[in-house]
């Protein structure tokens, strides 16, 4: 997949998933890699397919393939406080998580493969943990070389 990922990292306090998915698709929309059906579709999505990953250090995938994704671009949410998604594994526990990873991938083959490299990622405890730490500006370059 190479060149074609763009990765956006933010910051911000939500009261809940869906707030916290808002925060990242507006960053998406504002930033042209997708319009502002994306971000409604992963909202409707996640109700119907939770998408906690109750990981080492918890995160959640929230994604949609959907007609508004312009380019790709995975935008990294780090959150003041944690919020409570579903897990994917299990729609009636749930996680708390501060970790959150919106994914816009156009191509729909792409989609499920980059969705599994990302999954694969965030089990690393380490990748995840320096995505809390590192500055907001270095974090782009960092899933870079991470993901591809």
């Amino acid at each position: 997949m190479g060149h074609s990922n763009h990765y956006l990292a933010i910051e911000g306090e939500a009261k809940d998933w869906e707030e916290a998915i808002r925060l990242c698709g507006q960053a998406i929309a504002d930033a042209g890699y997708a319009d502002e059906t994306f971000m409604n579709a992963c909202i409707e999505r996640e109700k119907e397919y939770p998408t906690g990953l109750p990981s080492e250090v918890p995160v959640a995938i929230p994604h949609s393939k959907v007609e508004g994704i312009k380019d790709n671009c995975v935008c990294f949410l780090r959150l003041k406080n944690p919020v409570t998604f579903y897990r994917m594994d299990s729609d009636d526990e749930s996680i708390e998580t501060t970790a959150v990873f919106n994914l816009a991938i156009k191509d729909g083959d792409q989609h499920l493969e980059f969705l599994q490299t990302l999954m694969q990622a965030v089990m690393n405890k380490e990748i995840v943990e320096n995505c809390m730490t590192k500055e907001l500006d270095e974090i782009p370059q960092y899933l870079q070389e991470q993901l591809g």
